[in-house]
């Protein structure tokens, strides 16, 4: 090996070593994410209400582009939740992690249904539940993450 084979090799073992030190950093970013894109979410949907345009004058290029952005929320959301439910280690706590995994599946049922029946409610409670879960996050001891 050369010098530089060398020094590839010690960065991609320390990028391995950061990158498994910070599975709680990653979950914690994930959980802000998602908390962001929610509100998005919750933001269109109170723009669609606020917008009583006539469909006929509204600009098709423009339209297609809002869809897109508002399909793109709702897909990134759905999608870190499912990140999060797959993460959850069943074999080291059961419970918590069944109570985890019900808590994301509500939070997905919720957006759902507000994002195709235009409601923001069952949105905006899931992001509280969301943002709870990421208190409960932050109060774990350094020594346990």
């Amino acid at each position: 090996m050369t010098n530089n084979e060398y020094i590839n090799a010690y960065k991609k073992t320390q990028q391995s070593s950061n990158a498994e030190t910070s599975s709680h950093e990653i979950v914690r970013t994930l959980m802000k994410e998602l908390v962001n894109s929610m509100q998005k979410i919750v933001l269109d949907i109170q723009d669609d209400r606020s917008k009583k345009v006539d469909k006929f004058l509204v600009d098709k290029a423009r339209e297609e582009k809002i869809t897109q952005n508002k399909s793109k929320n709702l897909s990134k959301s759905l999608s870190i939740i499912y990140g999060l439910q797959t993460s959850l280690d069943f074999d080291k706590a059961l419970e918590i992690a069944n109570n985890l995994f019900q808590l994301y599946e509500y939070c997905r049922q919720e957006i759902i249904k507000g994002f195709s029946q235009k409601i923001e409610d069952g949105i905006i409670k899931a992001i509280d539940i969301i943002k709870q879960i990421m208190e409960g996050w932050e109060e774990i001891p350094s020594s346990e993450k």
